[in-house]
């Protein structure tokens, strides 16, 4: 059956102004000045459209956003989605019965695809170069070796099962960041494509079966992925499948004049140079806070518990110090600053002012004194020291030749 243009266009304005709506505001938050001059605005109306829609549309009547969650699965976000394509389909329906941009679907489809690649293709650069530095994946650390297995949470499973081996964060980097760089070139955008949906399908899988809450982002990039791919899937279904010859479309410029052809390679220039070596800086400068040396680290245990002292466990790692009991709630601070003679300025996130101190001292036996001084109120104790190395996570290691399964 031939499709007629005007179904066409109903297809392809919609679908395209939705990969529009969604992904905005992309590039221009990498563009410096951009979103004080233009984009918050922007973001600003969409939001009260969404607001409006979830309101009044879906009748939900203490429908609100929350402010940064950390979550990309709120009931904000799952109404964002209908509310875009509602508003995606009546803009598509108008461009598509406008005699004058009726016959432009094809072509606005096709900018459309180019926009999804370099969304998707610097999403995935991001997310690969995340991997080999501090942050999403952090290795065995001291809180999570001692928190039961019981009781962490199924995303926290999944980030420590992540996080324990580097090789595999590694290839889990280099995956995500050639999908991306492949998918930022015309010439290698299908082979990008192909990587792109299956790095994306594990990512989603991941985030499914282990209740991570960037379900719908995720899911987002591999329909993406899959409307970059859809083109040209007759040819590669043709050659991998039916096994007959076949080839992928021929890749023609979009621009003929010098003018325009300057104007797309400075573009390109900033898409897939400029911004992809700032993503890197900008993560390479987080981690000054996130690797903090710490000569000090180690889980403190203290014997008794009492009134004074209500928990008798105390972590010190990088720029964190955590206080716990066997079974009670635990305190978090972060450490401020790490003077000489075992002083350690901390500091919580209920109180910004002035930092509390906590003094470390080792004895002649092994044992440790602590002393922490939080405001007027000073707390002493006598304890030992455990190193990362006395738990069997960490010293297990790789074993080349197993006689025997090793699973405790």
């Amino acid at each position: 059956m031939k499709i007629t243009p005007i179904i066409k266009a109903l297809i392809l304005f919609p679908t395209g102004v939705y990969i529009l709506l969604y992904a905005f505001p992309f590039p221009l938050n990498h563009i410096p000045f951009t979103y004080e001059l233009f984009s918050k605005y922007v973001m600003a109306l969409q939001e009260k459209y969404i607001l409006f829609f979830g309101q009044t549309i879906l009748e939900m009547e203490s429908f609100e956003k929350i402010q940064m969650t950390g979550s990309g699965d709120t009931t904000y976000d799952y109404v964002r989605i209908p509310a875009l394509i509602t508003l995606s389909f009546f803009i598509g329906l108008v461009l598509s019965l406008l005699k004058y941009t009726q016959s432009k679907g094809s072509e606005f489809y096709a900018w459309m695809l180019v926009y999804a690649r370099y969304f998707v293709g610097l999403t995935l650069i991001s997310y690969g170069v995340a991997k080999f530095l501090e942050g999403q994946f952090p290795g065995p650390t001291f809180y999570s070796m001692e928190t039961r297995v019981g009781d962490i949470s199924p995303m926290g499973l999944a980030w420590r099962f992540f996080g324990y081996s580097d090789t595999y964060k590694i290839f889990m980097g280099l995956s995500e960041i050639t999908a991306g760089l492949l998918l930022l070139f015309r010439r290698t955008s299908i082979l990008g494509a192909l990587v792109s949906i299956a790095v994306c399908l594990n990512i989603v899988l991941v985030n499914f079966s282990f209740d991570v809450p960037v379900k719908l982002f995720s899911s987002h990039l591999l329909f993406f992925s899959v409307l970059i791919l859809l083109p040209q899937i007759k040819p590669i279904f043709d050659f991998f499948i039916l096994h007959r010859e076949s080839s992928l479309e021929k890749i023609k410029p979009h621009f003929t004049q010098k003018r325009p052809k300057i104007i797309r390679l400075l573009i390109v220039i900033y898409l897939a140079g400029i911004i992809p070596i700032s993503m890197v800086s900008s993560h390479f400068q987080s981690q000054k806070f996130r690797t903090m040396e710490n000569k000090w680290e180690g889980l403190y245990t203290f014997s008794e518990i009492d009134s004074v002292r209500p928990w008798n466990k105390l972590i010190l790692e990088k720029n964190l110090m955590v206080l716990q009991s066997e079974n009670g709630p635990r305190e978090f601070w972060a450490i401020h600053e790490i003077k000489d003679n075992g002083i350690l300025l901390i500091k919580n996130q209920e109180d910004d002012s002035k930092p509390h101190e906590l003094k470390i001292k080792k004895s002649a036996d092994d044992q440790y004194e602590v002393q922490l001084r939080i405001g007027d109120k000073k707390v002493d104790g006598v304890g030992t020291r455990k190193d990362k190395s006395s738990y069997e996570l960490v010293k297990r290691g790789f074993h080349w030749i197993n006689e025997y399964p090793y699973n405790r």
